[in-house]
């Protein structure tokens, strides 16, 4: 899911639960995106997870985008 304007992008959504037993849709950064993470609660379609205002978005140092798309631990909500 790159965008063509860096060398990098994301994994193609998956569904899996977090470790309070939630539902939850992530997508994991590569190449210049590794360690960021894309996440929201539920199980949510792939073309809908993927638009920025359908999910969070931590930036695997410390910072988080919170639009209160997750709940769970190290949400914002």
């Amino acid at each position: 899911m790159g965008s063509g304007k860096h060398k990098g992008g994301w994994s193609e959504p998956v569904h899996g639960t977090d470790q309070d037993g939630r539902e939850l849709t992530a997508s994991f950064g590569w190449g210049t995106k590794t360690g960021h993470t894309l996440i929201a609660d539920g199980h949510v379609e792939p073309s809908v997870f993927i638009q920025s205002d359908n999910h969070d978005h931590a930036n695997g140092k410390g910072g988080y985008n919170d639009r209160g798309k997750y709940s769970g631990s190290g949400g914002g909500s």
